[in-house]
């Protein structure tokens, strides 16, 4: 259930939470010799009443408000693997990219939090000052929806994946067109503590490289050319997480920035803001209280800020980053230049481990600036007015 409050509406619907959306996989693999192994993954996930498309025009969600909008299956994984115990594992395929999960690693069992906003209200709608609805959603000024910035995706990929020594594990991975990422991650236990971090950075030449910075397509000019331009973005992405062993207490805190060079040419306007960053941290307590799993209880908070927010259609040209609506005031034609987004949240989670299972209350609070700049050569640069949003989702997720 996702109850929601903008500050002049309140509502209430049932989705599927896209924190950890419903999915199902086939695997297979067979061993070739004692050192030797390959197999494949298919994995395929249900959009069907997503939390990230919800707005308040629409509880079941539509194309309209999101380009996962609407209902259907999706493939998250579609690739085979070779695999040697002493040389590392090969992946090609649709799968994750070296970076994908920099940003998430969480030792504590949270599964309705983490910096990722997108996940309940990346569909809903800003408002204006008198209270009308805009055009511009909390997805579209936040760069691909995405709080995650320096995260890694899934994508057609060459991914290589090393033994794990000494507690260290290094990922490499090419993707088409045209990216490559690398990622080193660790984990460990001592002194009492529990230790999980990795560091990860990656960049892209492709307009619509999967990934959260999103390259500008920028030819001669500022205009949209997919022969002759200078196309480049990075990222950079880490995150690390210390559990307590005894008493359950533990922190977990995340750092993504990415860079692209192309953005100021795109929307061909005044200055603005061409990287994106943003920064977590999450606290609190798990023990099993009870007897049947673990209770966590948790506090985070995540600051990000996007710069000139680019959206794209199938054919590379300019859309939801235009500031139009009833957002008047920024001029028309105006282009979302900068924008910040704060979000504080609390929630349970309680582990029924004879299930599978887990159980979650969770509320979000989360505020919202935005900053355009008019087309043509003047600035003409003015902040809207700050925007809150709330919501409490419960939920159940149960593995099986």
């Amino acid at each position: 259930m996702l109850f929601w409050d903008d500050g002049r509406e309140r509502n209430a619907y049932v989705v599927s939470n896209n924190a950890s959306r419903t999915r199902f996989r086939f695997t297979g693999d067979a061993k070739i010799n004692g050192d030797w192994s390959a197999g494949y993954l298919l994995e395929i996930a249900v959009r069907y009443a997503n939390s990230a498309n919800r707005s308040q025009v629409s509880a079941s969600g539509s194309a309209a408000t999101s380009s996962n909008g609407s209902n259907a299956f999706d493939i998250r994984h579609s690739a085979w693997w070779l695999d040697s115990k002493t040389f590392g594992r090969v992946w090609v395929g649709n799968t994750g990219t070296a970076t994908d999960g920099i940003t998430e690693i969480n030792l504590s069992n949270v599964t309705s939090g983490g910096p990722d906003a997108s996940d309940y209200n990346n569909g809903f709608r800003l408002r204006s000052a008198t209270g009308a609805l805009t055009s511009l959603s909390y997805g579209s000024i936040r760069n691909g929806g995405n709080f995650s910035v320096g995260e890694g995706d899934r994508n057609n990929t060459v991914k290589y994946v090393s033994p794990t020594f000494l507690g260290l594990n290094f990922q490499a991975a090419w993707s088409d067109d045209d990216a490559w990422d690398i990622a080193l991650r660790y984990s460990g236990e001592f002194s009492g503590f529990r230790f999980a971090a990795g560091v990860g950075y990656q960049e892209s030449r492709s307009q619509f490289a999967a990934g959260s910075a999103g390259c500008a397509n920028v030819g001669p000019g500022g205009s949209v050319n997919s022969t002759s331009s200078t196309v480049g973005c990075s990222e950079v992405g880490l995150s690390a997480s210390a559990m307590h062993v005894d008493t359950g207490l533990f922190l977990t805190g995340a750092y993504g920035i990415a860079r692209d060079n192309n953005r100021q040419n795109f929307t061909n306007v005044g200055r603005v803001r061409e990287d994106d960053s943003f920064w977590f941290v999450q606290g609190g307590i798990e023990k099993n209280y009870f007897g049947f799993g673990p209770t966590t209880l948790f506090a985070q908070y995540v600051n990000a800020h996007t710069g000139a927010a680019i959206g794209f259609d199938t054919n590379g040209t300019r859309n939801s980053a235009a500031a139009s609506g009833n957002f008047a005031q920024f001029g028309a034609g105006g282009f979302v230049a900068d924008s910040g987004v704060r979000e504080f949240s609390v929630g349970i989670n309680q582990n029924i481990a004879a299930a599978a299972m887990e159980l979650y209350v969770t509320y979000h609070h989360v505020e919202a600036d935005v900053a355009t700049s008019a087309t043509g050569s003047q600035v003409g640069k003015v902040r809207g007015p700050g925007q809150t949003f709330d919501a409490v989702i419960i939920g159940s997720l149960i593995r099986f």
